[in-house]
């Protein structure tokens, strides 16, 4: 309050003088028709100008924000994109077996024991349960719910998942588990202590799923032990960061219920 009244004390006649203009401008508006007029067109013409300078620039950096989320979702399109290309290339038979649909990832957990997977695609776009979710970097889960618009995939990290997997260098088929804690690792507790398996061998989808394609790979060997009953205990280090999902692909088995049903009359 002092230093107000000592800014005052010091720039009185300033003060005054520019209420005094003020106050005389204002008299010459109002007692004059053409002087109120002018002033007023000049207002609006310089409000006018103020208005549309910050409507631009608000346009402009909100435009600049749309470029760099659409940015973002087109590197992350042709990412996915890669995947159809890359199990063709390398599994050209399977190529005609599989159709692929993308979708997006709106809700996953990676913390839970048993996690699952939201995606923004459902009934009305095909979707159906038991179908598979990949990424570029590997196998994701499997359709497990769906509504008309969303559907649910049983995550590969989840105590419940099992996931038929191969050896890549020698074919040795076993099965793929997530033990609960690491999300960046799963187990394989069924391959035979006889065969020759080594850190930084490629694991990959085996030939006899009927939900995904052959040779998807899912990770590398991380460590490995010997246990009692003739098996290696190996930890597998898993090519997908789950903590990082946006995009996936749905995987279609065009061949799916032709096989089921042959192998089902087979049983019978």
């Amino acid at each position: 309050m002092h230093n107000l009244i000592r800014f005052i004390k010091l720039n009185q006649f300033i003060l005054l003088f520019l209420i005094v203009e003020s106050f005389s401008i204002y008299l010459l508006i109002q007692n004059n028709t053409y002087q109120q007029s002018f002033f007023n067109k000049n207002i609006v013409k310089y409000t006018s100008n103020i208005f549309n300078t910050s409507e631009k620039l608000q346009n402009y950096f909100r435009l600049k924000e749309q470029n760099l989320l659409l940015a973002k979702e087109n590197a992350k399109l042709y990412s996915i994109l890669d995947i159809k290309s890359n199990i063709i290339d390398s599994n050209l038979e399977m190529s005609n077996l599989f159709s692929y649909q993308q979708a997006k990832v709106v809700n996953n957990s990676i913390h839970k024991r048993n996690n699952f997977i939201t995606l923004n695609k459902g009934k009305k776009h095909g979707i159906k349960e038991g179908m598979g979710v990949i990424t570029q970097n590997g196998v994701i889960g499997i359709i497990k719910s769906v509504s008309e618009n969303y559907s649910i995939a049983i995550s590969l990290l989840n105590r419940k998942s099992s996931l038929g997997i191969k050896l890549k260098k020698n074919y040795h088929n076993g099965i793929l588990k997530w033990d609960g804690f690491n999300y960046r690792t799963a187990s394989i507790t069924n391959f035979p202590s006889h065969i020759s398996i080594a850190k930084g061998d490629s694991i990959s989808t085996n030939s006899h799923s009927t939900i995904f394609p052959e040779n998807i790979d899912i990770g590398i060997i991380n460590s490995f032990e010997k246990k009692q009953g003739g098996y290696f205990n190996v930890s597998v280090k898993l090519h997908e960061d789950f903590n990082k999902l946006y995009f996936v692909y749905i995987v279609k088995s065009l061949n799916y219920n032709e096989k089921m049903q042959l192998e089902k009359n087979a049983n019978e």
